[in-house]
């Protein structure tokens, strides 16, 4: 049985990773230990399936209160994830913020779209 990440069509990642962009974390946090800031979402389990920012080969907690599940990075999902369930049946997400702009196509194209500017000074190479 395998449980190494699973590939998936361009497509469906598309598809998947353009619905991150309708959550809204509710607090960061930062971890000067580990150099890494992450958001902390808090929703149903079925919306952060939906989301895309979870891997679908990632386990969730099992329903249970407290139950948690901490992915550290590696070469198939180099970020910070934490799954943790909560008593109201929701699962608290703290993943790496840099995993969650990846995954936000608006956030992509506006950082494509300054890079491409010219005449932003800091492109240009002129002086502050």
């Amino acid at each position: 049985m395998g449980t190494g990440p699973k590939r998936i069509s361009s497509n469906a990642a598309r598809a998947s990773i353009h619905t991150a962009s309708n959550l809204k974390p509710i607090s960061y946090w930062k971890s000067d230990a580990m150099g890494i800031m992450a958001y902390v979402f808090e929703e149903p389990e079925a919306t952060l399936r939906r989301s895309g920012l979870v891997p679908e080969w990632v386990g969730y907690p099992p329903d249970c209160a407290g139950a948690g599940i901490a992915v550290p990075a590696h070469h198939a999902f180099p970020s910070y994830l934490k799954l943790l369930r909560l008593r109201d049946g929701r699962v608290r997400l703290t993943i790496d913020i840099r995993a969650v702009l990846r995954a936000d196509d608006a956030y992509q194209d506006l950082m494509r779209n300054l890079l491409a500017d010219t005449q932003l000074s800091l492109i240009k190479g002129e002086p502050r």
